[in-house]
């Protein structure tokens, strides 16, 4: 009896405090327990002034108390917001060109403009000219630097009063290159890095339902004309892989491609396909990989390469240059210089194997006559 009286008066309380407590001392938040206090003020009785919470220790009086705790905020950490874009797809423009037939003044120069929560300005890339249905290469680095306090997981902006709380969105925008052509963007990407989709592996699996919160515009009218089907069935899409969320602050780094939108009668519509490259690391950490903006010294960590663009001047030049400098630049180069190798030989043998016999022949008559 006395070994459980003892037990009980050791454990007592609720089953949800001590459960809540054991919580906050394996997580070494606090050393014994969290008290809140309402402020009054008689002159407005019934009315709270706010709220005062303070740590309540208790230590037995045969054991000595242990060291004070340090109970200040942590400061704001110093981090570096890396972000690469590579491509966009599928922007829509003011108008389509098909491109065997591009018109020089229809064709739209598109840049990549980016923006962090709390910054005054916003960074651009370079422009691609000539952008043709809304297809662009960029291959361009920005950066930028902040404070974040992880136990909010919001940016930090210091203040003389009072220190700025943001939540660390990133929003990424495809701009026309002449602000008079097209005064507002074709197509915007926000993104929170504290809940960032993982970008997809594959163009085609950018789905409008990786966006948090995106409610499905209703359906477009009905025609009032009968439109004729196409007889041939399509071809059903692969099914894309589970649309997960992560914060780049416990992963630090993702790339793929993301969709891209604009806001329109209140409903978000795709407006084209992004692909990009996140990553987030702390300054002590990016003074160690250092790396430029743009593709400017230091290009390294990862090194940029200069984009492969096709210009439309002679489309189809321009695009056999371009599929040899893509398989120059790609890993398997040196496959496809065996591959070409032993293909010269073998036509260097098939020559000889066919014109053989008329060699023969040839020196049989000489030789006899």
């Amino acid at each position: 009896r006395s070994t459980k009286r003892t037990l009980r008066i050791r454990h007592s309380g609720p089953l949800k405090e001590r459960i809540a407590l054991y919580v906050l001392l394996e997580l070494g938040l606090v050393r014994d327990y969290a008290e809140k206090r309402t402020l009054i003020n008689p002159v407005m009785p019934g009315v709270p002034q706010g709220k005062v919470l303070m740590f309540t220790d208790i230590f037995p009086f045969m054991e000595s108390p242990p060291d004070p705790m340090n109970i200040e905020p942590p400061l704001p950490v110093a981090m570096e917001l890396r972000l690469i874009v590579y491509d966009v797809l599928d922007v829509e423009t003011i108008e389509e060109i098909p491109p065997e037939k591009p018109d020089s003044d229809t064709l739209h120069d598109l840049l990549i403009r980016g923006q962090f929560a709390g910054d005054p300005e916003a960074q651009v890339s370079e422009i691609h000219p000539r952008a043709v249905n809304g297809e662009g290469a960029f291959n361009w680095r920005f950066l930028f630097n902040f404070g974040y306090a992880y136990l909010d997981r919001k940016r930090c902006i210091p203040g003389e009063i009072e220190d700025q709380m943001l939540d660390p969105i990133l929003t990424i925008s495809v701009v026309d290159g002449d602000p008079s052509c097209a005064p507002e963007p074709y197509a915007f990407l926000h993104l929170n890095m504290t809940f960032l989709p993982r970008g997809m592996t594959r163009e085609d699996w950018t789905y409008m339902e990786m966006i948090p919160g995106y409610v499905e515009p209703p359906p477009p009218p009905p025609p009032t004309e009968p439109v004729e089907e196409d007889e041939e069935e399509e071809e059903e899409p692969s099914r894309p892989p589970k649309i997960t969320y992560l914060n780049l602050f416990k992963k630090k780094k993702s790339q793929g491609w993301w969709p891209m939108y604009k806001k329109i009668d209140g409903f978000l519509y795709k407006t084209g396909k992004i692909k990009m490259e996140i990553e987030v690391m702390t300054k002590p950490q990016a003074e160690k990989r250092p790396a430029g903006y743009g593709r400017s010294a230091p290009n390294e960590n990862p090194e940029i390469d200069e984009p492969i663009r096709v210009s439309t001047e002679m489309p189809e030049i321009d695009a056999k240059v371009k599929t040899v400098k893509f398989m120059w630049k790609s890993p398997n180069k040196p496959k496809l210089i065996l591959a070409g190798i032993l293909q010269l030989i073998g036509l260097v043998s098939f020559s000889i194997v066919y014109n053989l016999p008329t060699l023969l022949v040839s020196y049989l008559i000489s030789y006899i006559g």
